[in-house]
């Protein structure tokens, strides 16, 4: 985010230190968030395959890249935390890759950051995906020390919303046009947030 004592548009000079934060395991119940490492190719291979995750998470394509490379990718990106994002898998009891979850795009000045998330088929229908969401968001909060998580999804992804409204995330309004999905067309958005002063969701995790 760009910002000046006038209008957006400047750069907002960063005079706030960058926490440098190694990644961590979270553990909720058998299931984690955890690291995405190189044997984990087969699962995100398959899951980033899946018609829904690729409509709805565009930026996990590669152009020109085949789908096995792109994977590959996808787990060396998000496997390195950076100032810009924390990002983790879901692991199912047996270890299998059936999600993911980030806090990205990180404005440490500002103390704001975006989440995203995506399920594979086999990871639907028990809570994880609302599981994940919220507790990347406590380590958004209570780790990174922001005051104010986004999260945008495509007006059309309906269980998107109810995910974000379970998870706290207030909705504030729609944003016209505001991105280009996988189907190659630019889509009015939904944007939720939440405040680190929000009251906590009341959610039972899976276990």
């Amino acid at each position: 985010m760009d910002e000046s004592t006038v209008t957006r548009g400047e750069p907002y000079p960063r005079c706030v230190s960058t926490p440098v934060v190694e990644p961590v395991v979270l553990l909720f119940g058998g299931y984690r968030l955890d690291i995405p490492v190189a044997t984990d190719l087969e699962d995100v291979d398959a899951a980033l395959a899946d018609p829904d995750v690729a409509l709805w998470n565009p930026a996990a394509h590669r152009p020109g890249i085949v789908p096995r490379d792109r994977a590959r990718l996808w787990i060396s990106d998000r496997a390195a935390w950076g100032d810009d994002h924390a990002s983790w898998v879901v692991r199912d009891h047996d270890g299998r890759v059936v999600g993911a979850v980030s806090v990205h795009h990180l404005d440490h000045a500002m103390a704001t950051g975006e989440i995203g998330y995506w399920l594979s088929p086999a990871g639907r229908g028990r809570g994880l995906g609302l599981a994940a969401v919220v507790l990347a968001t406590r380590f958004g909060f209570d780790v990174l020390e922001l005051a104010r998580i986004e999260l945008f999804h495509a007006v059309e992804n309906e269980a998107s919303c109810r995910l974000a409204l379970r998870a706290g995330y207030l909705h504030e309004g729609t944003a016209r046009q505001s991105f280009v999905y996988g189907d190659g067309q630019r889509h009015d958005e939904h944007l939720h947030a939440r405040l680190a002063t929000d009251p906590e969701p009341e959610i039972t995790l899976p276990g």
